[in-house]
């Protein structure tokens, strides 16, 4: 699924409520909710703790974490790990009802656009306790650990590594003689040299899928600026003139015809079925990597390259998102949840059992272990992530309710595509909108 979308399975097809409502929900209860009562954790008379685990997600990580959380018991018979799942909205409201309820999971899994209101509620436990000196994060990439982090305290371990990319066809990228862009190509090459390229390798196919209706890609912009869309403590981190800037080069790429036209980007609704790249309307698709062995499924043999920047030294954008687990605040065994998170994250034997349900390893080790064995996909993933990791930013945790922001993007530049809107317009509407998330100083 692109970026616009969630990557994540849903069991429901009703409307969800405003995620706004939901987390509005949630600051409502405050910090003497979240500790009031106990833990959901249990110890039975013969000493054994229980601990609840929830996450999202389909079959694959569902059948993964289960046979995961068999060796774990195995390993500590005295700790047993109930456990439940269902579809990404499903999750998150059934999430806020327990916690309404003084109940709910001791370790969750949490989303990137959802921690700043969990952590700001006192809902879910600072990692740096003494209670989690159990959790080892020696392995893992001091990127991927902080941007967890909410003043300078760590909310929530890294689990799965995902980041930007232009995933493309690469005979028609060597076609084209332009071969697969390393590191430092820029726009200007887009715009003279590459988009023009691809046009005459592949007729009736635009070089790219026109991404200038995802916000993610607006962030790589700013970020190889020295902006991005929100500050470290959720703040606007750019102008009018930023976007306005931004939808000016889209709309430059889509008048030379180097994007795709505004009909073809309009169709495309987040699925596989309607990517222009599957469909053979461009040679290249942004997205996050995740994504990519649905590419490989639909389309065939695709590269992941990183994005065009300003000149060869300039920075890439690309910032490094991880997928994430927190405890309850309110969990009564912490020390136990310690050690089970230490063992998702770091156990060599459950990182082969886990595979990449949750993207790839962020525990180094584990990583390169599994490396050799990618293939597809998995593979194009790992070697992108290997050669762009050391040149990435850092991400500033989003304000809650952001991620309605993320479509509202998407409608706006649908107007300024079809014309309802102009440029500076557009870009004026959609900062406003912003500044209905971002804190008020």
């Amino acid at each position: 699924m692109p970026a616009i979308r969630r990557t994540h399975t849903s069991t429901s097809t009703s409307t969800p409520p405003s995620r706004r409502r939901v987390l509005a929900s949630l600051g409502a209860l405050g910090l003497g909710a979240a500790t009031a009562g106990c833990g959901s954790g249990q110890t039975s008379a013969a000493g054994t703790v229980t601990l609840n685990f929830q996450w999202w997600g389909g079959d694959d990580r569902n059948v993964a974490t289960a046979k995961a959380i068999e060796l774990f018991e195995r390993r500590h018979p005295k700790i047993r790990v109930t456990t439940s799942f269902s579809g990404y909205q499903a999750y998150f409201q059934r999430l806020a009802t327990q916690v309404a309820a003084n109940s709910g999971p001791d370790v969750l899994q949490m989303d990137y656009y959802e921690l700043r209101a969990y952590a700001a509620d006192g809902l879910v436990a600072n990692l740096d306790g003494a209670e989690f000196s159990g959790i080892s994060l020696g392995g893992i990439p001091r990127t991927y650990v902080n941007g967890n982090r909410l003043d300078d305290k760590l909310y929530a371990v890294p689990t799965g590594i995902s980041t930007q990319a232009l995933f493309v066809d690469p005979k028609i990228w060597r076609k084209a003689g332009i071969g697969l862009p390393k590191a430092g190509w820029t726009w200007d090459d887009l715009l003279n040299e590459v988009g023009p390229a691809l046009k005459r390798a592949a007729p009736g196919r635009a070089a790219l899928t026109d991404f200038g209706g995802y916000s993610e890609t607006f962030n790589v912009w700013l970020v190889q600026r020295g902006k991005s869309i929100y500050r470290s403590d959720g703040s606007l981190g750019f102008t009018v003139a930023d976007l306005t800037a931004f939808w000016e080069l889209t709309a430059r790429l889509r008048d030379k015809g180097i994007f795709t036209p505004p009909n073809v980007t309009a169709s495309y609704d987040g699925s596989t079925d309607s990517s222009p790249l599957v469909r053979k309307l461009s040679t290249a698709e942004f997205n996050i990597t995740s994504t990519a062995t649905p590419y490989f499924q639909a389309y065939g043999d695709v590269a992941a390259v990183p994005f065009p920047t300003l000149s060869a030294g300039a920075p890439l954008g690309l910032t490094a998102g991880a997928g994430a687990m927190c405890v309850q605040q309110r969990c009564a065994h912490k020390r136990e949840a310690a050690l089970f998170l230490d063992f998702l994250l770091n156990d060599p034997a459950a990182g082969g059992i886990l595979g990449v349900v949750r993207g790839l390893p962020p525990n180094r080790s584990v990583l390169n272990q599994l490396g050799s064995s990618l293939t597809g996909g998995d593979r194009v993933v790992y070697e992108y992530v290997a050669a762009m990791e050391k040149r990435f930013a850092s991400a500033p945790i989003p304000p809650s309710g952001s991620d309605e922001d993320k479509l509202e993007f998407r409608r706006v530049y649908e107007d300024l595509l079809f014309g309802k809107q102009d440029v500076r317009g557009a870009a004026a509407k959609m900062v406003e909108k912003y500044r209905t998330t971002v804190p008020q100083g």
